[in-house]
């Protein structure tokens, strides 16, 4: 088994008698994207800043690629952060932020610019090298900062809020663009735009009062909806009978959840006498996790 390019046990820091986070755990993988999810006061940043090497734990580890994170510095060259608050300095230029983030994070001569140049085209910022950054709009800061987050390629990215305060079409552009990147390293995103959790994260964790209180996985390969528009009779029994089917829910108005061990389409033929409307992957309700998390 590989090991994981991100792995939390036990992690805890407490200040003054506080407790900010608890036995926290966690193990991310190379192509997963994975959501942190909590109300304000949760954890959420301390999390993010334990795991990042930003701050040291009270107790617990942070294992890069099985090293300890906090044992060894040199282990945070394979994060990339975007905190809540984009670090850029208004008064020097895109180019200039990006240079200087590359050389926090090790680079010099042609390893700087080739990696300036690529973040400058894959994030589309060529047109904007010479602006200052205190005079960019709220989306192309953002993708600034993005960019001084992935200058170095790291292998994992840990994104604070990062389509906070964006208009929804910038806020889409983000989200097509971490998918796009996603194959070739982990994300661990925290955010409290559920949009951005059902979008791009293959599961949630959901932190309260500093410890973690479910985790849910968001894609259920075995579990569809279908609707249908002509049902050959009351119940789910005539679902249940077909091959691949071993559980149905009538949830209403034509409405099935179905549990399955077979492709969802070879269900198709079985069900076109039945007007069959509709056929979905079923997603578990981040609103219901939430509320029964937080209940």
């Amino acid at each position: 088994m590989d090991t994981p390019l991100l792995e939390a046990s036990r992690l805890s820091r407490s200040d003054q008698g506080s407790t900010r986070l608890a036995d926290f755990d966690l193990h991310l993988e190379r192509g997963e994207i994975v959501g942190l999810l909590g109300v304000n006061g949760a954890g959420k940043s301390t999390a993010l800043s334990l795991l990042s090497g930003s701050l040291a734990p009270s107790r617990g580890k942070v294992r890069i690629l099985g090293k300890n994170l906090h044992a060894s510095p040199a282990m945070r060259r394979h994060i990339g952060l975007l905190p809540e608050k984009a670090p850029l300095y208004p008064q020097l230029t895109v180019e200039e932020n990006l240079d200087f983030a590359g050389r926090l994070r090790g680079l010099r001569g042609k390893a700087l610019s080739q990696g300036r140049n690529k973040m400058m085209k894959q994030l589309d910022l060529g047109n904007f090298q010479r602006r200052l950054c205190n005079r960019l709009s709220r989306g192309m800061a953002q993708r600034t900062a993005i960019a001084q987050a992935l200058i170095h390629d790291p292998d994992i990215l840990i994104l604070d809020e990062p389509t906070a305060g964006l208009d929804p079409a910038q806020a889409q552009e983000l989200r097509d663009f971490l998918g796009q990147i996603a194959p070739t390293r982990a994300i661990l995103l925290a955010s409290h735009i559920l949009e951005d959790m059902e979008q791009l994260c293959s599961r949630v964790l959901v932190l309260s009062k500093g410890r973690k209180v479910a985790e849910q996985s968001l894609k259920d390969g075995n579990s569809l909806r279908i609707r249908l528009g002509r049902p050959p009779g009351p119940g789910t029994g005539f679902l249940t009978a077909l091959s691949g089917v071993i559980e149905a829910t009538d949830q209403g108005d034509g409405w099935y959840l179905l549990r399955i061990q077979v492709p969802p389409e070879s269900l198709v033929p079985q069900m076109v006498s039945w007007e069959l409307q509709a056929l979905l992957p079923a997603r578990y309700s981040l609103q219901s996790l939430l509320a029964e998390a937080l209940a």
